[in-house]
């Protein structure tokens, strides 16, 4: 084989490699796409398969059966369902674990006593005007637990009556301003990171074809060998 037909044979490679290339990002080589889609062993909630994440019945951590000191108890402050979401504060021995919570219209609060031995309850001090939460005015101990749904917005303070002497105090505050948005503003798009976009890739790819079959035209036209030279070089 001579120069002039190694060359052919490098610039037909080159220009179909990059053909091929140029094709696959639209297809077989998206990512997301295609064959390796996840699929039967799901890691979050939802049907089907082995699934971990949270979904109705099965193993379930509140509510329901594992319950003592006579069980889950709820009322709605100023009425309404629940539907939102849930946090936890946790009554340990003369104190409330957050003292202070701030949460949505429609969060259920969970108090849960931690198998303390001391008796505790949660009094209502000061609510907004209409809310009617009751909190639980009976003493108990060991591992109990009772929970509340709050819609009315304000702050609804609460007290242990036998250790308010003590500090064991509480307040709720009901806001549909919870400072969520703000975090959410403060975060730098660049450091979101773009993924890349197939119409780019296959724009990159087409450019590497054409560039390729630019350059296997000119040493086709102009390359060394037993027949032709470089212009203006002397034959």
């Amino acid at each position: 084989m001579n120069r002039r037909e190694a060359l052919v044979a490098v610039g037909s490679v080159l220009g179909a490699g990059s053909a091929v290339t140029a094709v696959m990002p639209v297809g077989a080589q998206e990512d997301g796409s295609g064959g390796n889609e996840s699929g039967g062993n799901e890691t979050g909630g939802g049907s089907g398969g082995n699934e971990t994440g949270g979904g109705s019945g099965g193993n379930e951590t509140q509510g329901g059966g594992n319950e003592s000191g006579g069980g889950n108890q709820s009322g709605n402050a100023s009425g309404g369902g629940g539907g939102g979401t849930t946090e936890t504060v946790n009554v340990v021995d003369n104190a409330f674990e957050p003292a202070e919570l701030t949460i949505e219209p429609g969060t259920t609060v969970e108090w849960a006593w931690q198998g303390t031995q001391a008796q505790h309850n949660v009094v209502p001090d000061s609510q907004p005007e209409g809310a009617g939460w009751e909190g639980h005015s009976s003493l108990e101990s060991g591992d109990f637990s009772f929970s509340s749904t709050f819609e009315t917005e304000g702050d609804y303070e609460y007290i242990c009556e036998p250790h308010v002497s003590q500090g064991m105090t509480g307040t709720i505050t009901v806001t549909t301003d919870t400072g969520g948005g703000q975090a959410e503003a403060d975060v730098d798009i660049h450091d979101l990171g773009v993924p890349i976009q197939k119409q780019y890739v296959g724009v990159a790819s087409f450019l590497a074809t054409f560039v390729s079959l630019v350059f296997t035209f000119y040493l086709l036209k102009y390359g060394e060998s037993a027949n032709t030279s470089s212009p203006g070089r002397d034959r």
